[in-house]
C-alpha cells in the first residue's frame, strides 16, 4: 500500500497582475493490486545443503487472478544456477493447504502456476532446493535468489532472498597400514590423511588411537617433519601430548572452471606413526 498526496496549483490574472494559488494537499492510499515477498528459512548454507524458500504472494485488488505465474531463478548469477529444485512445492492459500505444485524447470529457473488468487487472499508457496555443484562456496559467498510475477503491462514485482555461506571446516580422516601382511618383529608404518573440505582452518587437533597390538620404537611425523610431542602410553597414541604444539589443517580452496562448476581441493594433514610390532 502506498500513500499518493497531490496538491494543485492555479494561476489566474487581475488587471495587468498575475496570481496563482495552491489548493490543500489531498491524500489517498493506493493499494497495490499485487504485492510479493520472498525468505529463506536458513541462515546460512554448506555444499550440498537443502534449503527451504517461501515466496507470498498477496492480491490487493478486488478480483480474483488466475493461473499466476511465479518464476524463480534459483539464484541465477553470471550465468549459473547455483540451486537444483528438489521440491515438494507446497501451496497455501490464506494459511490453508491447497494443493501441491509441479513448476516447470528450465535453465532459467523454476516457475510455479498459482490456479487462483481470490481477491484480498494470501498465497505462500513452500519449496526446497539443493546447493548444488556451482554454488560460491569461499568464505563470504552468497546466494541471492530472486522470484517474481507480473503485475499488469507494467515491470515485474520481484522479491529476493539472500543466504551466505556459512564459515566452516569439515574435516574427516582416513587410515592405513602397511606393509600387509607384516611379519612379527617388522616395521609398521600407519599413516593418517586429514582432510579438511571447508572454508576455514582446522585447529587444534588431538589424534589418539589405541592400537589392538604392541608397538616399540615408535616414531611420528607430521608432514614429513618429525615430531616428538607425542605419547604412546599402554598402546595409545595421544598427539600432540601438550599445548606447545598445536595442529592445523587449512581450509580448502575452490577452483571455478570456465563453466562456472566449482571443485572443492581439501586441506590436507598427513600424521604417519612408524613401530617396530
Amino acid at each position: 500500500m502506498a500513500t499518493i498526496i497531490n496538491q494543485a496549483n492555479l494561476t489566474y490574472t487581475y488587471g495587468t497582475t498575475t496570481a496563482s494559488v495552491l489548493s490543500n494537499p489531498a491524500a489517498t492510499e493506493r493499494t497495490e493490486a499485487l504485492a510479493i515477498e520472498k525468505r529463506a528459512l536458513e541462515t546460512a548454507y554448506r555444499a550440498g545443503d537443502e534449503l527451504t524458500y517461501l515466496i507470498a504472494v498477496q492480491n490487493g485488488g478486488a478480483a480474483p487472478v488466475t493461473n499466476l505465474a511465479v518464476q524463480d531463478n534459483l539464484g541465477a548469477a553470471g550465468g549459473v544456477v547455483p540451486l537444483t529444485y528438489t521440491g515438494p512445492a507446497a501451496l497455501y492459500i490464506d494459511g490453508v493447504f491447497s494443493e501441491t505444485l509441479s513448476p516447470e524447470i528450465d535453465e532459467t529457473g523454476a516457475t510455479f502456476t498459482i490456479p487462483e488468487l481470490p481477491a484480498g487472499s494470501n498465497a505462500l508457496i513452500v519449496y526446497q532446493a539443493a546447493v548444488n555443484g556451482y554454488a560460491p562456496l569461499t568464505e563470504g559467498g552468497e546466494i541471492t535468489n530472486t522470484a517474481s510475477i507480473q503485475n499488469g503491462a507494467g515491470d515485474p514485482l520481484t522479491a529476493s532472498a539472500t543466504v551466505p555461506v556459512d564459515a566452516y571446516a569439515d574435516v574427516s580422516i582416513e587410515k592405513e597400514m602397511s606393509p600387509n601382511p607384516i611379519e612379527a618383529g617388522g616395521r609398521l608404518v600407519v599413516t593418517f590423511t586429514i582432510e579438511n573440505r571447508g572454508n576455514v582452518e582446522a585447529t587444534d587437533l588431538v589424534l589418539t588411537d589405541a592400537f589392538p597390538v604392541a608397538l616399540s620404537d615408535v616414531a611420528v611425523t607430521v608432514n614429513g617433519a618429525s615430531v616428538t610431542d607425542f605419547t604412546f602410553e599402554d598402546n595409545t597414541l595421544t598427539l600432540p601430548a601438550s599445548e606447545a604444539t598445536t595442529l592445523t589443517v587449512p581450509a580448502a580452496t575452490f577452483e571455478t572452471a570456465a563453466s562456472g562448476a566449482v571443485t572443492i581441493v581439501p586441506g590436507t594433514l598427513t600424521v604417519t606413526v612408524t613401530g617396530t610390532i
